[in-house]
């Protein structure tokens, strides 16, 4: 869905995706962290352009890239299968030399609860994730069940966890944590900066 929400904070920018941004998605969803955890991927960007044109045309769907505020993306991530007041939240993927996920959690979220008007934030995770599992727990996720053999990646069935989150739950942890995200902000612009270096020396430029 070709949505227009926008959201920014804590060092990182939200906005819809593009599709000059399927490179990046192709590159993301290969990452070795990634493999494994997620649903099958586009082997190469033309896949994932073909992907992407059937996603502009589906509503209720909307797809974000994570960036730093000079434009560096760093992740992605979806607010999806939207009915009435209930979406599920997926696509949740970041960069691992960057800590962009807890700024990105905290304004999906806020925007969830906020201009998208939701009741519940639903979420499903292969089981064998349990990195995942302890982070969105601390987020305020309760677990609801366990569907077995409720996905099939590359080629295999693997068990579904299923968790929610409330809005009370959402804003009862959203204050415990900013103290961490406001530290995350710091290294998020930091990481930013050397790349922005780092571009500046391999084109022979100066700082």
């Amino acid at each position: 869905m070709q949505h227009i929400f926008y959201a920014e904070g804590f060092g990182i920018r939200m906005r819809p995706v593009r599709m000059d941004d399927a490179a990046f998605i192709v590159w993301l969803r290969h990452l070795d962290h990634a493999k494994g955890k997620l649903g099958d991927s586009a082997a190469d960007v033309a896949g994932q352009e073909t992907w992407l044109k059937t996603y502009f045309d589906r509503e209720g769907d909307c797809y974000f890239i994570a960036e730093t505020p000079g434009g560096i993306p760093v992740g992605t991530h979806g607010i999806y299968d939207k009915s009435e007041t209930s979406a599920e939240w997926g696509r949740f993927i970041m960069r691992p030399e960057v800590p962009a996920a807890l700024p990105t959690s905290i304004i999906s979220f806020d925007l969830a609860f906020g201009p998208l008007g939701l009741k519940e934030v639903r979420a499903t995770s292969v089981a064998s994730n349990c990195t995942l599992h302890s982070y969105i727990r601390k987020l305020g996720f309760h677990q609801t069940r366990v569907e077995t053999a409720g996905r099939i990646i590359g080629g295999n069935p693997v068990d579904m966890l299923h968790f929610i989150l409330m809005p009370e739950d959402w804003f009862k942890c959203r204050e415990r944590i900013l103290p961490l995200a406001r530290l995350a902000e710091a290294q998020v612009l930091d990481w930013e900066q050397q790349q922005f270096r780092n571009r500046n020396l391999h084109s022979g430029g100066s700082q």
